[in-house]
């Protein structure tokens, strides 16, 4: 990170580590570990070893593990070969790497109004994909 003050200002979840909750950190958060819960932050990364269940709500989501439930992208989201997202998208941009998964409902522009909700599943309507 260029500024050390926005250090303090994020939160990395380690590989190994489990969390559960809804948080909201008003930088960066790198998580390499699990997440069960909402996740809000200014940038998600999320490691290969990362996964997120819930809805994960920032400006750049850039994505190396697993997100399932509603993701929100305010500008860019990014899912690398080793990336795997199931369940609401909504993004402003989209890059998939070749090996990136998705898995859901596609929606480009803002989240309509009235369908930000509490952490739970999202009705599955797509199929798994075969490998």
């Amino acid at each position: 990170m260029a500024n050390p003050a926005d250090s303090l200002e994020s939160v990395v979840i380690g590989d190994g580590v489990v969390v559960k909750g809804a948080f909201t950190v008003p930088a960066k958060a790198v998580i390499n570990g699990v997440i069960e819960g909402d996740l809000t932050a200014e940038e998600v990364l999320i490691g290969p070893t990362g996964r997120i269940t819930g809805r994960v709500s920032a400006k750049l989501i850039d994505v190396r593990g697993q997100l399932h439930n509603t993701i929100v992208s305010e500008k860019s989201l990014i899912v690398r070969a080793t990336g795997k997202i199931v369940g609401k998208i909504h993004y402003s941009e989209i890059e998939i790497e070749k090996g990136g998964e998705i898995e859901g409902a596609l929606h480009q522009g803002s989240e309509p109004a009235g369908t930000a909700s509490a952490s739970g599943t999202v009705p599955q309507q797509a199929k798994p994909i075969g490998n």
